[in-house]
């Protein structure tokens, strides 16, 4: 199945607008999260490059940012995704400086394209995400045959601590809506992304400690990482 937004659903769309702290003050200001625009799909991919690699656990643990070939792997995937105009992208009201980015995407139950991987330190973690998503078996759970999934939640660090991830994963809600997806699921790999999404109502299909993940398989030990569990976590829409 080849997901394509439906052509009645406005793109760019804002869905959801909240306040939080300025940047460099404790000023409440206005956020909005909206569709990532075509115009800005190499920003974000270059955000997400600069940024999300460094910061996330999996790819964190596995010094994948000093692996190219696995670099440009991952950014040749997020240039995929981003195809289908779903991803997010939250900003200041009044500024186009990205404050966080989401890279969601359509996962179909029919979508057989085989991925393979070249880079080592990419393989490693997009295997692992693989076995958590297979582990928690969404389309049976759920019996739904597409969902809103994401690969990478992103907030720039001087927007750190304003809530902001939250409020990008509630987005999706009227998001979902709108496009006719009846889910979304995502394997949250951190701390920081689980404890939002638990805020939202997304609940737990399949934990497992990154101790016990190791044992699993020894490409999926991910050295000094800092995040406890690796979770995937559905939200029915």
């Amino acid at each position: 199945m080849v997901w394509t937004r439906p052509a009645n659903v406005p793109y760019p769309s804002v869905w959801h607008t909240f306040r939080a702290k300025d940047v460099d003050s404790d000023q409440l200001v206005n956020y909005v999260v909206q569709d990532l625009p075509e115009e800005r799909f190499e920003e974000a991919i270059g955000h997400m490059l600069g940024i999300f690699i460094h910061d996330e656990p999996t790819c964190e643990a596995k010094k994948l940012a000093e692996d190219p070939v696995s670099v440009q792997e991952i950014g040749d995937v997020w240039r995929e995704l981003v195809k289908h105009r779903v991803a997010l992208i939250c900003y200041r009201e009044g500024s186009n400086e990205i404050a966080g980015i989401n890279m969601t995407y359509v996962s179909c139950k029919d979508d057989k394209q085989e991925y393979i991987c070249k880079g080592d330190r990419w393989r490693d973690v997009f295997d692992s995400v693989v076995y958590f998503s297979e582990r928690s078996n969404v389309f049976e759970r759920y019996q739904v045959d597409r969902y809103l999934a994401a690969m990478g939640l992103s907030v720039t660090p001087k927007y750190r601590g304003r809530g902001i991830a939250t409020e990008i994963l509630r987005a999706r809600i009227p998001l979902c809506k709108a496009v006719g997806l009846p889910l979304t699921s995502t394997v949250f790999t951190a701390t920081g992304s689980q404890i939002p999404a638990a805020k939202v109502g997304f609940e737990e299909n399949f934990v497992m400690e990154y101790a016990e993940l190791a044992k699993v398989n020894p490409r999926f030990e991910f050295p000094g990482i800092p995040s406890k569990y690796c979770k995937s976590m559905s939200l029915k829409i």
